[in-house]
């Protein structure tokens, strides 16, 4: 089945950070994966926390796929609350190729080890950029559609871009670059791992880069 003219679909979660790990007090987030159809069936960015399996199926069944349409899973980096769930995905799909930036592969543990992802390499509809910082090896994805999936380099809050949390950040100078790069887009859309769409996010992005610039 041709799925490329369904609407990608985000499969949505609440992430709980133990008191003491991003503050003094627990929080709770969002974390997302995503569902994006192509012409020859579906492909998974990230895998979501541990536990993730029905969530994805049930994001499957709402664009007309299941478990055996998956022919590949892209992840953005390697932390847990985005790689967390790939056993269940790879159980489920096991023909599903296992796709993570270069850096980021030897940290990430599967039965299926992933293929090495560098700039300018494509999967399917997605073309990666390298935007290193937020970890060594993290990669956005560029749709063949103007979608911009930024994973962890950005985020938004009530409304509001901003970048990951410090404590979150292997470099932060790296990330800062890495946020430049991805200024210098013009996607239709921004989508995030942590966070809804915005409107005009190239905009937010360019003016939170003034913030930082002190400028």
């Amino acid at each position: 089945m041709d799925h490329s003219q369904i609407p990608v679909e985000p499969v949505i979660q609440e992430l709980r950070i133990p008191a003491g790990m991003a503050g003094p007090v627990e929080l709770t987030m969002d974390v997302r994966c995503f569902v994006v159809p192509h012409t020859a069936g579906v492909l998974l960015i990230d895998a979501g926390p541990t536990g993730s399996a029905d969530a994805i199926g049930a994001a499957l069944v709402r664009v007309g796929a299941g478990w055996s349409d998956i022919t590949d899973v892209v992840l953005t980096h390697w932390h847990p609350d985005h790689v967390g769930g790939l056993g269940e995905v790879v159980a489920r799909s096991p023909r599903a190729a296992i796709w993570a930036g270069a850096a980021d592969c030897p940290e990430i543990r599967s039965a299926a080890p992933p293929h090495q992802l560098l700039e300018g390499d494509k999967v399917r509809n997605l073309r990666v950029l390298q935007t290193p910082g937020h970890t060594a090896g993290h990669i956005s994805l560029l749709h063949d559609d103007g979608m911009l999936f930024v994973g962890d380099a950005l985020g938004t809050v009530g409304g509001a871009m901003g970048r990951a949390p410090e404590q979150f950040t292997a470099d932060s100078a790296q990330a800062e670059e890495s946020l430049r790069k991805l200024s210098l887009l013009e996607p239709d859309r921004m989508l995030f791992s942590h966070g809804p769409e915005i409107p005009d996010p190239v905009g937010a992005l360019r003016r939170l880069l003034a913030i930082v610039n002190g400028s």
